[in-house]
Order: structure tokens, then C-alpha cells, then sequence
């Protein structure tokens, strides 16, 4: 589980990042390590999540097991930094589930992050994926404990330009009634914040 006090900023992730690929160079590797970034980390790379909650203590990442020799790897990064020790992980892909499936359930789309890593294949889930993500992870928050996936699927919405509870069916429609707490909390959030009118 996480530990709110390995905080860290995307800076401090990408910093770390950084000392991973020179790990990772060391290592050599037949071929780069794959991360499909998913949760804050990926919030954080486009600029959505709002400052006083820009942090995050992992990268999320929808691939399979990391080899042991890279998992080392991310465990000495967090010796070294003072990082949550899963600082990327997995986690998403429970219970034996094969990534593609977790995949296929967020309808993803991965974009290439720019950054230059020698061995490391950095990708971003699309924005429609991340929503997607936190309207799954929104509708279970009350039984998860999670706090931050009501408010990242809000500043979502924000960030597309999605202003009223119509748009939000509209753009993300759930014909099955699948996520029905998620949608009543952003029914609500709209009905109560003129902001967005």
C-alpha cells in the first residue's frame, strides 16, 4: 500500500526515472523496459491534477511482471531516493489478469512520452483512457478508500471541456448502468457548481 510520506512530485519521479535508466543501461538489456503509465503520474505529465494535489507516490503502470533484474533495479532506486518501495509498479493487473484485458476495460490508447530514456519506453494513457480509469476507480471509491479518484475524474472533465452532466453521458456513456455511483457523484457535482454553466 502507499505511504503518503513518499510524496513525491513529477520531478522527483522523473528524477528518478533517470537513475533507473542508467540502471537499467548497466543491466543490458535485450530490449527497453515497457511502463504504461496510467494514474497520477500520467495526470501529472499533462498538467491536470491541480497543484495542491500535484503528487503522487507511484507510477501505475498496465504491463505485465517486470523481470526480476529490473524489479531489483526499481527497488535500489528506492533505497537510494527514499521512495515508496513499488514506486512503478503493477498493481492494476490483479489477480493473475493479463494487461491487455486491463487494457482493453479502460478502452486504451497509449501516447509516446518525448522524454529520452536510453532504456526505458515511456507511454502515457490517453486522457479518454485516464477518464475511463477514474470513472471505474470514482465508482469504488467509497468501498476503497481511494480519495484522489473522485477529484482527478472532476479535473478531467475540466480539461476536456466537458461543463454539464449531459456532456459527461455523452462523452463517457455507460448503457449497462456499470458505474452508477460515479455517475450520480458527477450528476451531483454539476448541480452544485455553477462554476461550470
Amino acid at each position: 500500500m502507499s505511504n503518503d510520506d513518499h510524496k513525491c512530485s513529477l520531478a522527483q519521479l522523473e528524477r528518478a526515472l533517470e537513475v533507473l535508466d542508467g540502471k537499467l543501461k548497466r543491466l543490458g538489456l535485450k530490449a527497453p523496459v515497457l511502463i504504461r503509465a496510467i494514474g497520477g503520474f500520467a495526470l501529472m505529465k499533462y498538467g491536470i491534477r491541480a497543484a495542491d494535489r500535484a503528487f503522487t507516490v507511484d507510477i501505475d503502470s498496465v504491463t505485465p511482471d517486470f523481470a526480476p533484474e529490473v524489479l531489483a533495479a526499481i527497488h535500489e532506486v528506492a533505497e537510494e531516493l527514499n521512495l515508496e518501495r513499488d514506486w512503478i509498479n503493477n498493481d492494476n493487473v490483479m489477480d493473475g489478469d493479463d494487461a491487455e484485458l486491463v487494457a482493453s476495460m479502460y478502452q486504451a490508447c497509449w501516447i509516446a512520452d518525448d522524454t529520452a530514456y536510453e532504456c526505458i519506453e515511456m507511454q502515457l494513457a490517453s486522457v479518454p483512457t485516464l477518464t475511463r480509469a477514474k470513472i471505474i476507480a470514482a465508482d469504488t471509491a467509497e468501498f476503497s478508500g481511494r480519495a484522489q479518484d473522485l477529484p482527478d475524474l472532476l479535473e478531467l472533465l475540466r480539461f476536456q471541456g466537458i461543463t454539464t452532466a449531459a456532456r459527461f453521458y455523452a462523452a463517457y456513456p455507460d448503457p449497462h448502468d456499470e458505474y452508477p455511483a460515479a455517475r450520480d457523484a458527477v450528476h451531483e457535482h454539476f448541480a452544485a457548481d455553477r462554476t461550470f454553466a
